[in-house]
Order: C-alpha cells, then structure tokens, then sequence
C-alpha cells in the first residue's frame, strides 16, 4: 500500500499506446503517433523487445518496385515494415503463400544491383576515394582532447589562434572528395601552414574509413607516391610530362585500391594502438552508425590536480571532538530506545542509519580514475537534423566497451568511477509530477551505457546511480 501519492502508479497518466519491436538500438522511444524508428529504443526496451515480430520483405520489396519505376538508382530509404508473426503453422494455403511470397521478396532485395552514383565532388556522391597515409601526422604533438596542436616545424598563420582540435596522430585516411556519407565524418585539421599538402582536406579516423569501406561509400587506396604529390599545396599544381593531358593519366599509378580484408587488416588492431581501433570498439560504432545514431570517440578523461592532504588537527578540535558524540547504534535490540518523546524528530534520529544520499552538480571530492576497459570510448547522440560535426549539443549518452573474453563483472568502484566520469543528466521536466517516481529512479542522477561484446554478439547495459 502505498503510503504516498507520489509513489502510487495508479496516479500516473495513461502511457501513450507504442508500436515499438525489435531492434538492437540501446536508446529510447518516440510516441506512437511518429513511426518507431531504431533509434529511438532505450536499452531497457533491447531487453524487454527480443523476440518481437519479424521483417516482412513483401512491403520492403514494394517500395523497391516504386523507385524502378521512377527510375531511381538507390534503394528506398525507407525501413523494413515489421509484420505479424504467426506463432506456429497451421497448414493453410494463405500462410503458404504469404511465406513464399515473404522468401521471393527477400531474394530479391539481396540480388539487387547496388550501383555507386559518382565518385564524390563538392557536391558528393555515393561513392569517395581516400587515400591512407598511416605516418603522415606520426609526430603531430597533441596535448589534451579539445587542445590545439602543431606539427614538428610547422607553424599556422600569423595573428590567427589556434582551433581546438583532438585525436589528430589516430588520423590515417585522407579522403579526395566527399560523399554524402562522409558529410558528417572526419574533420580538416585546422591551423596549418599555406604551403602544406592537403590542407582542408578531411582526415578519418580509422573507425570511420572502415565503416565507409564496409557500407561501399569509400573507395580506399594504398598510395604509390607520396601525399605532396596527390595533393599538393594550395596554387600548386601536379608537374606533368610534355604532351601529357589529364584524360590520359592512369590512376593505378597513383596507386592500387585495397579489399574490404586489406581494410581490416590495416585498421583493426590492439587498444592504444596508433591508427588502429579494436574490433569490438569497431563492432559497437557500426552497429550504432547503423541504427542512425552520431557517434564520436570520447575525449581522454580530465586528469584532476592531486588531492591536497587534509589539515593538521589542533590540540582544540582535539579536545572538542571529545565533548561531541556522535549517535550510537546498538548492534541488538530495538532501534527506537524506550523512552518519553515529545517530538518525530528524536525517533527519526535514531531511525537513520544510514545518511541519505544528495547528489551534487560539484562534487567535494574528485571522481576516482577510470581503468580500463570501464571508461568511457563513445559518446552518443540521437539522430536530429541541428546536430554537425563541428558544434553539437552534450552527448545523450556515454558508452563504454567490454570484452566479455576479457573482462569480468565491474566492483562496485569500477562502477563508481564509470559514473563519476559522466556529468549529471537531470530527468525530464515531465516526470517531477505524482505518480513518476519509477521513472526518476530508472533513469538515476547519472547513467552510462556499457556495451558488452561476446564474440561480436554485442548486448548495451545501462547503470544509473
């Protein structure tokens, strides 16, 4: 029984009817007055949604046959439909016929031709050329994420300060073009000089180019010469043979285009290693990338100053502390002492046992510092028409990595530490009414979402303090 109204959910407003299935997205829903997309599941509803209904191919194939027949060269943006399942077979001709007709639609949806409409301009295209060029920013000093830095003898333009900048020396793919995927991945490292080669191109990290790459949007090469010569500085132009004109260059003696296996093999590597990313951090960010969320690497956490230590106690407080003492719990018999009270408040005293916890925006006390693999790697955000690679919102969710061959199940101080390196996340302005007390303490002063990946079967938990 519920001693007050605003932990009775019967006075709680009627939820909105959703429509939300399957999916493998960790984030929350929309009404369902929208259609439910896979961005907008929670981690709890990746949970409670397994086993939800299947695809049905049929509508996917439909919107398919209207964009032959307007004589599009994509395939529909639009997603899957999901259909009713029917739980068992029951013999019947019209189930027959609805699951051939579910297999000959999927069939033909995996035999369609993809076709790269133009290899990436000003204004994009399907399909980008990048060039990979692993040492080019080898000796690019970078203090902290957010911080700018320079090149070994380099030095940017006179009277114009520096842009922050971060993970610069992990950059290793160096795109020609752009495409309409790449839009919002990579970043031009800013502050160079004039005369230095490839300035404003964007650089990828390795995470990106291999998603690229694994989608058909990137078309990558290993390079044959050196990156002054494929792109060099601005008012220069490439030295030509006499009598040599630009149609009759042959491309592959700039170099060769390398397999989606060659990808892997130069972009997949060790944690801490440069230019490389693990391949469960890889898995995560494709799987998310997927669901139509933007993601980027989280900053390295803030190294705080070293806590001083606490003052000298004078012979004074020393001789206070004796006169105070503090209230004495018995460990036997009742916690409310017999006795005449005139008041609630001595009871409640000696009823507290334990303090309760108040949370802070500041807190007194440093975090304590994350170890791996509990520390954050991604950071998330929703998917919404404002947000650039440049200037974003704070992040709607931080994500951490674990391998479950390599790890075990956090301490209570490796979850302590994760939370601390997440900024408070105040709940929604709705849920301060009667009757939403499970939803404040679902979504917690601060959560964070940890990402487990057994053997490429990825599973997102989310902790909440």
């Amino acid at each position: 029984m519920s001693l007050d109204d605003d932990d009775n959910p019967s006075l709680a407003p009627a939820p909105m009817v959703s429509t939300t299935t399957t999916t493998t997205s960790p984030l929350p829903a929309t009404p369902a007055a929208a259609p439910t997309t896979t961005e907008d599941l929670t981690a709890e509803d990746l949970i409670e949604d397994e086993g939800a209904a299947s695809q049905d191919f049929r509508a996917f194939a439909a919107s398919l046959q209207q964009n032959q027949y307007r004589k599009t060269t994509g395939v529909s943006a639009q997603t899957i439909r999901r259909g009713e399942k029917d739980f068992e077979s029951h013999g019947t001709r019209a189930q027959a016929d609805a699951l051939e007709q579910s297999r000959a639609a999927m069939r033909d949806v995996l035999a369609y031709t993809r076709v790269h409409a133009g290899g990436g301009g000003a204004k994009g295209g399907n399909l980008a050329r990048g060039w990979y060029f692993p040492a080019w920013w080898e000796g690019y000093h970078e203090e902290e994420e957010g911080g700018g830095g320079v090149s070994p003898g380099e030095a940017g333009e006179e009277g114009k300060e520096k842009k922050p900048f971060g993970f610069v020396r992990e950059r290793v793919v160096v795109l020609e073009g752009s495409s309409v995927a790449s839009q919002a991945l990579g970043r031009a490292v800013t502050g160079q000089a004039k005369d230095r080669p490839a300035r404003g191109r964007d650089w990828l990290l390795p995470e990106e180019a291999l998603y690229l790459v694994e989608r058909g949007s990137l078309d990558l090469w290993w390079p044959l010469k050196g990156l002054e010569e494929l792109f060099p500085p601005d008012g220069t132009a490439v030295v030509k043979e006499e009598g040599e004109e630009a149609d009759e260059v042959d491309e592959y003696d700039q170099g060769f285009p390398l397999s989606l296996q060659a990808a892997y093999a130069l972009l997949i590597g060790n944690d801490g290693e440069r230019g490389k990313i693990s391949l469960q951090k890889f898995q995560v960010y494709s799987n998310l990338k997927r669901c139509g969320y933007n993601v980027l690497r989280a900053p390295p956490p803030v190294k705080h100053p070293p806590t001083p230590p606490p003052p000298t106690t004078t012979l004074w407080q020393w001789f206070t502390s004796l006169l105070t003492t503090p209230p004495h719990h018995p460990p036997y018999g009742p916690l409310v002492q017999p006795g005449l009270y005139r008041s609630y408040a001595a009871i409640y005293r000696q009823m507290a046992l334990l303090p309760r916890y108040i949370p802070s925006p500041t807190p007194t006390t440093p975090p304590s510092t994350t170890t791996d693999p509990f520390t954050i790697h991604f950071h998330i955000w929703k998917a919404a028409q404002k947000w650039t690679k440049l200037r974003h919102p704070p992040p709607d969710f931080h994500l951490a990595v674990v391998d479950a061959q390599e790890s075990a199940v956090p301490t209570c101080a490796e979850i302590t530490a994760l939370l601390g390196a997440t900024p408070p996340a105040p709940g929604k302005p709705e849920w301060t009414g009667p009757g939403r007390m499970y939803a404040r303490l679902k979504h917690g002063y601060r959560n964070v979402l940890v990402a487990v990946v057994d053997h490429g079967v990825i599973n997102y938990m989310r902790f909440a303090e």
